[in-house]
C-alpha cells in the first residue's frame, strides 16, 4: 500500500486532472487573472488540500478512524471561530463565544480523556487532527474573506492541483519511500478516493451549496462521526468510549448554541415551531 502523503497525492492526481478538465469545459473564467485568485488558490492547495486532508491521514494513521471522524465534527465551530476573528460581518454574540468554548471543551475530552497529558503516539495523531481541522476552517473562511473572479468549482480545481504538487514534494521530504508496485486494492482505493471521494462529494457538496441553505450541509458533517464510529466498530473493532461520545456531544451542543439563530428559523420553516 501507499504511504498516507502519497496516496493523498495519488488521490488529488486522480481528483485534479478530471475537475481541472471540467471547468476548462464548462467555465470562462478558469485561469488565474488576479492577486486574489492566486491567493484563494492558495489557501486552498496549502491549508485545505495538503495539511487539512494530507497531514490528516498521518494523524489518523495514529489514532482511529472514529477519532479522526469525530475531530472533522471540530470543522463548523472553528469556522465560525476563524470567521469571528477575520470577517467584520459574523462578530459572535456573547452566547455564541459561550458556545465556541463549549466546543473547545469537547475536544480537550476527546484529546485528554483523563485529564492528564502523556506524550504518546496517539497524542500526538490526535493533536495533527486538530491541527487539520483548524486549517480547514481557515482556509474556507479565507477564500471568503480574499475577492476574487473563480467560482467555487474552479478554486477547487486549482487547489487539488497545487496539493498534489506539494504533497508529492512533501512525500520524500519526510523519508515515506515506495517499492513502485501498484496492487490491485490500492489502485482500487486511489481510484475510489479520487473520483467518488473527491470529484463527485465536492459537486454535490457545492450543487448542495446552492439549492440549500449552507447551515442545513454544513449539518451533514456531523454525520461523519455517526457513520465512522459504526463501521469502525464493524471491520476495524475500534472502540468508541464515553470520553469520544460525551466531546462529541459537547461539541454538537457548542454548535448549537452558536447557531441558535439559524436553527430556529429553520424549525419555524418547517413548521415544528411558530
Amino acid at each position: 500500500m501507499f504511504p498516507p502523503l502519497l496516496l493523498m497525492a495519488l488521490r488529488f492526481d486522480v481528483a485534479s486532472l478530471i475537475m481541472i478538465g471540467y471547468v476548462v469545459l464548462q467555465s470562462e473564467v478558469w485561469w488565474p487573472r488576479s492577486r486574489g485568485d492566486v491567493l484563494t488558490i492558495a489557501a486552498g492547495g496549502v491549508l485545505w488540500t495538503v495539511i487539512g486532508n494530507g497531514v490528516w491521514y498521518i494523524g489518523q494513521d495514529l489514532t482511529t478512524s472514529v477519532f479522526s471522524a469525530m475531530m472533522s465534527s471540530l470543522v463548523p465551530v472553528l469556522t465560525a471561530g476563524f470567521s469571528w476573528i477575520l470577517l467584520p460581518s459574523e462578530r459572535l454574540r456573547p452566547l455564541s463565544i459561550a458556545g465556541l468554548g463549549i466546543g473547545f471543551v469537547g475536544v480537550m475530552v476527546m484529546l485528554v480523556p483523563s485529564g492528564e497529558i502523556t506524550f504518546a503516539e496517539s497524542l500526538l495523531g490526535k493533536a495533527i487532527l486538530v491541527g487539520g481541522a483548524g486549517s480547514i476552517s481557515l482556509s474556507s473562511v479565507l477564500i471568503r474573506y480574499v475577492d476574487t473572479s473563480f467560482s467555487s468549482s474552479v478554486q477547487t480545481a486549482w487547489s487539488a492541483a497545487l496539493g498534489a504538487v506539494l504533497l508529492h514534494v512533501l512525500s520524500p521530504l519526510l523519508g515515506e519511500t515506495w517499492s513502485g508496485e501498484v496492487p490491485l486494492m490500492a489502485g482500487v482505493a486511489v481510484a475510489y478516493l479520487g473520483i467518488l471521494s473527491t470529484v463527485v462529494a465536492y459537486l454535490l457538496y457545492f450543487s448542495l451549496l446552492q439549492r440549500r441553505p449552507s447551515f442545513e450541509v454544513t449539518l451533514m458533517m456531523y454525520l461523519a462521526p455517526v457513520v465512522a464510529a459504526i463501521f469502525g466498530w464493524l471491520l476495524f473493532s475500534e472502540p468508541v468510549t464515553p470520553s469520544m461520545v460525551g466531546g462529541f456531544l459537547l461539541v454538537v451542543g457548542g454548535f448549537a448554541l452558536m447557531k441558535r439563530q439559524d436553527i430556529r428559523a429553520e424549525l419555524a420553516r418547517f413548521g415544528v415551531i411558530g
